[in-house]
């Protein structure tokens, strides 16, 4: 489909050229000689693009650009300005610009930022779209996703969530395991009563028992008084066993009599009391691994997995990652009360590129970082996370000179052509890869005498290692001080 693109320029010479360049390659164009002119064509067809001189004698470029962000937030703005100060240009891109063009300006300059443009136009409509097509049909309970397997997870939750038959979810750590097990407890005839998870990697395992099933009174010391454990608060509704892998065996003895007859005992208890569960477990371990090794019951995990959901990492569902970014990018704005930020195509592309290790998880603080300290409105390379800008090869270190060498006296001088809060938080980085870099150059990579020389300790380092990506050094040597 034909892109329209409107032009409003009051200099008849450019205005030609601008209809006949972009009409010769191909888009719809239509012209208007002034700002009135151009808000009558918006009030009859909403293009796809506007690009607008800035400034005209009534209503100026600033003017239609406020009025297309309020009317048409969806249509990017280019504005054209022979006033090419770094001030107009930081103006206008606070305001909503997608973009700006200095006078004079050439063909292929005029088609590379039309074409950005657009195509950043088409991903958001697209995100858009992704976005609808999720929450039309069904209730997905909160799985957020647009990929193959996420939809397929979905129909499989959607499935299973009207059974009470077990449920084991399997993957990577940060995959989103416990969104899915509360989609197949919100999806379920159970959810109206409790959702009750429980972490099996951060419960002592002295305490495991006593935290899953109660205690009596007097059944060890500290026990003071009679105690319901967490199947108990369960009851009636989904017991979810999170990282399941990681309980002792003793426990699992008492956990499947639990799963197969509804009873258990309270530690230091003889009466045999009952619970209607629902049981939903999560590992990130390979249970028929461990059965094989003895680590694991072999009848325990064949109660548990009766339905098998896979999640794979986020790096095989890259078509997620936009909606999922955008998601909690949203909730996190409105939870610190500002603008949503609008976030540039050239980040979603490092995003979509990005291998993400720490999968969802990561990507969470991945917008936490953007939406705390981006100056916005626009979210662009600059302001992610020092990891991932790295990975798309555009680190502080390596890229355009945030921090530059003066040839005439050997000092350091730093960009002014951002915002303050930006090249302060560009500068505090590029001092952070540079220091830590040659501290551990001058420490042969050792990573405990380097935190002593600088007088703060190796996890202060290694925090700053892996803030700034960096892979160099090594644990300490034999008699280093932690």
């Amino acid at each position: 489909m034909t892109a329209k693109v409107l032009c409003i320029e009051d200099e008849p010479d450019l205005l030609a050229t601008l209809h006949k360049v972009l009409r010769h390659h191909g888009f719809d164009v239509r012209t208007a000689g002034n700002g009135e002119e151009g808000l009558a064509s918006l009030a009859l067809e909403v293009p796809d693009l506007v690009i607008t001189d800035l400034m005209m004698p009534d209503i100026d470029g600033m003017g239609i650009l406020r009025h297309v962000s309020r009317h048409h937030p969806e249509v990017p703005v280019v504005l054209i300005t022979a006033f090419a100060t770094v001030e107009t240009a930081i103006n206008a891109i606070r305001e909503g610009a997608y973009d700006y063009l200095p006078k004079p300006f050439s063909k292929d300059q005029l088609l590379v930022v039309v074409e950005r443009a657009l195509a950043h136009r088409r991903l958001a409509s697209e995100n858009q779209r992704l976005r609808e097509e999720i929450q039309r049909g069904e209730e997905t309970g909160g799985i957020i996703g647009a990929s193959p397997a996420t939809l397929e997870i979905v129909r499989m939750v959607q499935r299973v969530a009207p059974t009470d038959l077990g449920v084991l979810i399997t993957g990577e750590s940060g995959t989103g395991k416990e969104v899915v097990a509360r989609a197949v407890h919100s999806l379920s005839q159970r959810a109206k009563n409790s959702f009750i998870p429980v972490d099996c990697a951060a419960i002592p395992a002295s305490l495991m028992e006593s935290e899953l099933f109660g205690h009596e009174k007097g059944a060890f010391t500290g026990a003071n008084s009679t105690r319901d454990g967490l199947a108990g608060a369960a009851n009636g509704g989904t017991f979810f066993l999170d990282e399941i892998g990681e309980l002792e065996p003793p426990v699992q003895v008492k956990l499947l009599r639990l799963l197969q007859e509804g009873e258990y005992r309270r530690v230091g208890g003889t009466e045999m009391l009952s619970a209607d569960l629902r049981f939903v477990a999560a590992t990130n371990r390979d249970l028929e691994e461990a059965v094989s090794e003895g680590r694991f019951r072999e009848d325990l995990f064949h109660r548990l997995n009766v339905v098998r959901l896979t999640l794979p990492p986020l790096r095989e569902r890259t078509d997620d990652v936009e909606l999922l970014f955008d998601h909690f990018m949203t909730r996190l704005c409105a939870e610190s009360g500002r603008r949503d930020l609008s976030i540039s195509s050239e980040v979603y592309g490092v995003l979509r590129q990005y291998g993400w290790p720490g999968n969802i998880r990561e990507l969470v603080n991945c917008a936490r970082y953007v939406a705390g300290l981006s100056d916005g409105p626009i979210v662009n390379i600059a302001d992610l996370p020092p990891a991932i800008r790295a990975s798309a090869g555009t680190a502080v270190s390596t890229s355009a000179p945030v921090v530059r060498q003066r040839s005439s006296d050997g000092g350091l001088s730093v960009r002014v052509d951002l915002p303050y809060k930006h090249a302060k938080r560009l500068w505090l980085e590029y001092f952070e890869t540079v220091y830590i870099q040659d501290l551990l150059d001058t420490h042969e990579g050792n990573i405990s005498r380097a935190a002593r020389s600088a007088g703060i300790d190796r996890k202060s380092i290694q925090r700053l290692m892996k803030r700034n990506a960096m892979t160099t050094g090594s644990d300490e040597e034999p008699g280093d001080e932690a």
